[in-house]
This record gives C-alpha cells, structure tokens and sequence, in this order.
C-alpha cells in the first residue's frame, strides 16, 4: 500500500493545516458612510432667474428611498425660492447667497451652492 511507504508526519501535518477553523477570517464590512454632493456648486443668475439644482446621494446597501431623502433651503432670508425638487429662482435683490441641500436620513450630511445675482 502506499500509506506504508509514507512516513505519517508529513501525512498528520496535511491533515492538522487543513482543519476547518484556520482559515483567515473575511474582512469586516466598513460601515456605511453618507455621502451628498451637489450641482452646480456655484451659479451666476439675473434678478428673478432660475437655476435647477441636483442633489445625489449614496444608500445603504439593499436600501431604496421611494424618493430621494433630501430637503432644500436659501440659507439668507429674502435671498429667492427653491422648491423641493431643487429649482431656484433668485430674488429681485442683487448679491450673493446660498442653497443648502440636507439629508432628511442623515441630517448632519449637507451641502451648499453659491448663487450670485447680478
């Protein structure tokens, strides 16, 4: 038999690295990090024009929003409109102000444009 001719040490090794159990674990999952970007970054608009804004964010994995979780503001007051699909229409007043786009699932997860009227 072929088991005689073998010595059994190398035979015990083989068998011992190849329990079950010794295997090197899998990486961890890294958890889910929220991430928001938004665009145009910066626009220059007349008095009374608009501009559409878009908003893109990351979702857990397996996780779908019927709509995209995200609310819109104009940071200074009197400094124009959005609407909550993300359309500005700037104020009649020239200057500088800023539309902010927050994560309704992460609500510390924002970020801003800035919109010149001229």
């Amino acid at each position: 038999m072929l088991l005689r001719s073998l010595p059994f040490a190398p035979l015990l090794l083989a068998l011992a690295c190849a329990t079950p159990g010794d295997s090197v674990p899998a990486k961890p999952k890294e958890p889910f990090k929220p991430a928001l970007s938004l665009r145009p970054v910066a626009v220059s608009l007349v008095p009374g024009g608009t501009q559409s804004f878009q908003a893109e964010v990351n979702y857990p994995e397996g996780v779908r929003y019927l709509r995209q979780p995200v609310g819109w503001r104009v940071v200074e007051a009197g400094g124009g409109t959005i609407t909550g699909a993300g359309l500005y229409t700037a104020p009649a007043t020239a200057g500088t102000y800023h539309v902010e786009v927050r994560r309704e699932d992460f609500p510390e997860v924002s970020a801003t444009a800035a919109v010149t009227v001229k």
